[in-house]
């Protein structure tokens, strides 16, 4: 994986309804359609996203499913916080994945690959938790992919380079470049 493609964070839900963990099936190498939640505005956002890109996908489920047992244990509410649980590639051009939009309201997607995803959905508390990896609190609840360059970052890092080179380290994950 080049870190040097990690442009942006996106908070994700399984299909709006935060009762669990969104896209915990996918293993790295796997290929799925990653959702944005329809409008006009969301459409033009994900033309914007260019093939290639990497994104690090922020989540926060309510409950989780035991892996061993297949038991669903709700998360105590002390717990509830944003959690980084994958790295994804855009693989397509938007206009590849166009045509394949539907009207419904997660209707619009991009193709992506996975390079990295936690091992065991199960543990949430082995889970990165965003505040403690980015250093940075703020309000983002939508569907919208965010630049790691935006100025709630820059706040906090001096540079793209340095928080790729922050996330590489906290997240360990296999780069054969940061830049």
């Amino acid at each position: 994986m080049d870190c040097s493609r990690l442009d942006y964070i996106k908070s994700v839900t399984d299909q709006g309804d935060e009762t669990q963990w969104a896209y915990p099936e996918y293993p790295i190498g796997a290929y799925f359609r990653l959702n944005f939640k329809g409008s006009e505005k969301v459409k033009s956002h994900a033309r914007e996203l260019p093939k290639g890109s990497l994104l690090i996908l922020s989540q926060v489920p309510h409950d989780c499913k035991d892996n061993t047992t297949g038991e669903h244990k709700k998360i105590p509410d002390g717990c509830k916080k944003r959690y980084l649980t994958h790295v994804v590639e855009l693989v397509n051009e938007a206009s590849e994945d166009e045509p394949q939009w539907g009207e419904e309201v997660w209707g619009i997607f991009r193709w992506v690959k996975v390079h990295w995803r936690i091992p065991d959905f199960s543990n949430y508390r082995s889970i990165p938790v965003e505040y403690d990896v980015m250093k940075v609190r703020w309000n983002r609840r939508n569907t919208y992919a965010i630049s790691l360059k935006s100025e709630t970052l820059k706040a906090q890092w001096n540079d793209v380079y340095e928080l790729r080179e922050h996330l590489k380290k906290e997240l360990n994950l296999c780069c054969t470049k940061v830049q």
